[in-house]
């Protein structure tokens, strides 16, 4: 045999040696991924159904250690003795029986998760709802969790002088006396005073509560588990929904919706008594042909030291807090008594 002969020999042995050692290789590596999936590693589950909003607390109690196929293990399971990446919140949804349990994706804040309306009226009150317009209600913009006061306004023309009111007295054939009573309702305008002739406010208002809490606003209500909100506000008006004691909705429900309007609250708002529009403040000058007033916040509009500082009229308790509303006392003065 050629030594040419020869070499080719042993090269394809070489070869063969080396394809053959691949393919073992190939083979186990094979037999070891096969043997990495069939391994069982421990996760938390579900021994029985777990109700939606669940606080994780409670939870806890509900798992138990089980062993699965490391290849069915989700890649967001609850690692074992990781309960703290779920401290504080609850079970946005059910989670079933022999459900592993996740990290994420299972539990969610609290205030995410939707619960019945019913849970949503505190204790000792009650949801009542009304039908206020976009722009009596603030333009639209309330939200579930607002605060408002609110507002009636009078009828038209309450202002003036009452109506002069005529008896008339007849006798029916039965012998019986009838008083009917008409009401003047012409204005001899010549007749009024000034003041009374120059009638600026036409619906006077008056607080009738103050810091009333919404429910709802439409169907807007809280977001639901796993929403985000994407902080729009979408002007809106119509049906409002507050939570009121029993003797507050009595009062709420004999007021005609249509001369109701709300304030928006500030976050640091505090009630304090608001005095009603005397018939002098009426019948008298406006704000801003007074040289104190002008401004809502007083003659040179909105700066530091316009606002009055009642700090002082605590009734002798130290540390009281100031108390500050509009300055323009001058307004505000009671009905002279006849």
């Amino acid at each position: 045999m050629s030594s040419r002969k020869t070499l080719i020999l042993v090269i394809a042995i070489v070869v063969g040696i080396l394809s053959a050692v691949a393919l073992i290789n190939y083979v186990r590596g094979i037999e070891d991924e096969i043997a990495a999936q069939k391994q069982s590693v421990d996760v938390y589950i579900a021994v029985q159904d777990i109700p939606a909003g669940t606080p994780a607390a409670e939870a806890l109690l509900l798992f138990e250690v089980a062993q699965i196929p490391l290849e069915l293990r989700p890649s967001t399971f609850l690692p074992i003795d990781g309960e703290e990446q779920i401290t504080g919140l609850v079970a946005g949804g059910i989670i079933p029986k022999n459900q592993v349990i996740l990290a994420s994706g299972q539990w969610v804040r609290p205030e995410l998760v939707r619960r019945s309306f019913v849970d949503q009226i505190p204790s000792g009150q009650v949801a009542i709802t009304l039908q206020i317009g976009q722009i009596s209600g603030v333009g639209g913009y309330l939200q579930p969790g607002d605060e408002v006061n609110l507002l009636v306004r009078n009828d038209p023309f309450s202002c003036l002088e009452d109506e002069e009111e005529d008896q008339e007295t007849t006798t029916t054939a039965d012998g019986e006396t009838v008083t009917t009573v008409e009401s003047d309702t012409s204005i001899d305008l010549e007749e009024l005073p000034v003041e009374e002739l120059y009638c600026t406010w036409g619906q006077p208002a008056r607080y009738v509560f103050q810091r009333l809490e919404i429910l709802a606003v439409g169907a807007r209500q809280l977001v639901a588990p796993g929403q985000e909100d994407s902080g729009a506000i979408i002007p809106q008006g119509g049906a409002i929904t507050f939570a009121v004691p029993n003797e507050a909705a009595q009062l709420l429900a004999s007021i005609s919706e249509q001369n109701i309007y709300l304030t928006l609250l500030p976050e640091d708002y505090e009630a304090e008594p608001l005095r009603a529009l005397t018939l002098d403040l009426l019948r008298g000058p406006t704000p801003a042909e007074i040289a104190e007033c002008l401004t809502p916040y007083g003659p040179d509009g909105f700066i530091e030291g316009d606002l009055v500082d009642d700090s002082s009229d605590t009734d002798g308790d130290d540390g009281g807090e100031p108390t500050q509303h509009f300055s323009c006392d001058t307004l505000w003065v009671e009905d002279e008594e006849e």
